[in-house]
Order: structure tokens, then sequence, then C-alpha cells
């Protein structure tokens, strides 16, 4: 156990940290919804009341009004959506960052020492690859895991019924997969796998021709910001609204992951993640495969 510990105690510590974060989020929010709860109910007593004693028709139809909007208890989904975006909204632009940290340290170590080098004469370079890529993608847990810490407290704390986020719009999720929480949380778990694999592949992109960790680390997050630009310009904006006029272009997003766009459905944003995975991972092997290319490089950046 200590030496597992600390083997990854990068990783842990940076999931330690934001796992703080995201339960502070989640204890604000639900606190906040447990005072608006509070209030709602003295609200509604008040409107009974008045529906009961009240001459006034006009008041009368109000409090009806508000007991119909009102009487639902705040759902899973609405403080979800309120922690998301108010709360932790910043993770959003670090998400690469507690992926790619913990990755690279471990990469850029290997591929700057001379253990490249020597494994080089014993083993193949396509064994080497096998091990390498094996750990270079063992840290797509920490997303899903960080995911699962801000998901699980909120769930056991309020209703997973979706009907007031549906009748108030108080979530940004609207497909039916709202109806089926278990099927919710797995989905979004797969979609923030697959994201870290696309934030992985960019690092290990960077990693190739450039191993000083603090550097890589640096040009590594650059790069990622420059493939959300293009995303979000060419495909999303150019592509798709202009030449297309369509707005399936928001699902080639890789800078807000937490969002879970679901506006084409859920296997739609799949699928284009998984595809955007799929030729990352393509480029991560060209730029790889050429082992010779690849101990040269490595031994410029020593």
């Amino acid at each position: 156990m200590k030496k597992l510990i600390k083997n990854n105690i990068l990783a842990i510590t940076i999931l330690l940290i934001f796992g703080i974060i995201v339960l502070n989020g989640d204890y604000i929010s639900l606190q906040e919804f447990k005072q608006n709860e509070e209030y709602r109910q003295t609200m509604l007593e008040e409107c009974n009341g008045i529906i009961k004693t009240s001459q006034n028709k006009e008041e009368v139809e109000l409090c009806k009004e508000a007991i119909k909007t009102e009487s639902l208890e705040y759902d899973f989904y609405t403080v979800f959506a309120d922690v998301l975006v108010w709360r932790v909204q910043y993770i959003y632009y670090l998400a690469f960052l507690i992926v790619t940290v913990p990755t690279l340290y471990k990469i850029c170590k290997i591929l700057k020492t001379k253990s490249i080098i020597n494994t080089s004469t014993r083993e193949s370079h396509q064994s080497f690859l096998k091990r390498f890529f094996k750990i270079s993608y063992q840290y797509i847990w920490i997303l899903p895991l960080l995911s699962l810490i801000m998901i699980i407290p909120l769930m056991m704390n309020t209703t997973l019924d979706p009907s007031h986020s549906i009748l108030n719009s108080t979530s940004p999720w609207s497909s039916n997969i709202i109806y089926h929480p278990a099927l919710f949380v797995i989905s979004y778990l797969v979609y923030m796998t697959i994201c870290s694999i696309i934030f992985i592949n960019i690092s290990l992109l960077v990693a190739r021709f450039q191993q000083k960790f603090i550097p890589c680390v640096i040009l590594s997050y650059t790069v990622y910001f420059a493939i959300e630009i293009f995303l979000e310009t060419v495909i999303g904006i150019i592509l798709f609204t202009k030449i297309l006029n369509s707005g399936f272009g928001i699902l080639f997003n890789i800078l807000n992951t937490f969002t879970f766009h679901d506006s084409y459905g859920i296997p739609a944003l799949l699928l284009v993640n998984l595809s955007l995975a799929i030729v990352s991972f393509g480029l991560v092997y060209l730029a790889y495969k050429n082992k010779e290319k690849l101990v040269i490089q490595c031994e410029r950046n020593k």
C-alpha cells in the first residue's frame, strides 16, 4: 500500500485537493437549496391559508399558481447544475491539467532519462510501446472519480424525480436520460473517461517532441486551448452553423467537459468524443511508432 501511494502521490494529492473543492461546492449548494426549501414551505403554508380565508379572487389565483409551480421538491439535476455553474465552474479550465499533470510527470521521466535507450536494446519497440501506453493511460480514472465524488452526495440528499427541473427549466439536460438516473450517471462517467483519453492523447503528442516536464505541461495546455478554438470556430461555427445551418457543432467541445451536452442525445455526444479519442490515439501511435526517431528526439532533449 505504501508503495502504491508513493508511486501515485501526485495523482492522489490532486484528487484530494479537487475532491475537497467539489465537496465544498456540493455543501454550499445543498445548504442554499435547503434554505430555499424552508422558505418555499413557509410560502406554501401562507398560500394555503390565503386560499382558505381570502375573498380576493386574484390573490387566491396567484397562490394556486404558486402552489402548482412550487410544490415540487428540488431534484438532483437542479442542484447538480447549480454546483457545476456556480460552485466549481473554474474546474472546466483545470480538468485537462488534473489528468495530464500526473500523466506527464511519469511519461516525461521515461522519455527524458536513458531508460528508453536502455530498454530499446532489451525489448522490442512494440513491447516498449505497450508498457509505455499502459503507464500513460493509468490515470484516466481521475476525472470520473472526481465526478462521482461530486455526484454521490447530491444524489443522497435530493430527489431523483426530475419534475422540478423540467417544469422550471433549472438544469441543462433535457433528453429522456434524466428519467433514468443510473443511466445518466453511467453515461456521465463514460463521457468523462473518453474526455480523459483525449486529454492524455494531446499531452502524449506534445511529449513526443518535448520531454522536459514543465515545458511539456505548458505546451500541452497551450495546444489543448488551440484545439478547442479550432473545434469551436472552424468545426462548430464555420462548418456546422454557417455552412450546414446546424447547432450540432456544440458537441465538438473539449473545454466544457463537465457540462455534458445532451442537446442531440447522449449517444451522439459519446460518439463525437469517441471519434476524437480514436483519431487522437491514431496520431499518437503514428508519432511514437518509429523507434529511431523517438530515441533521437529523446537524446536531444535530455
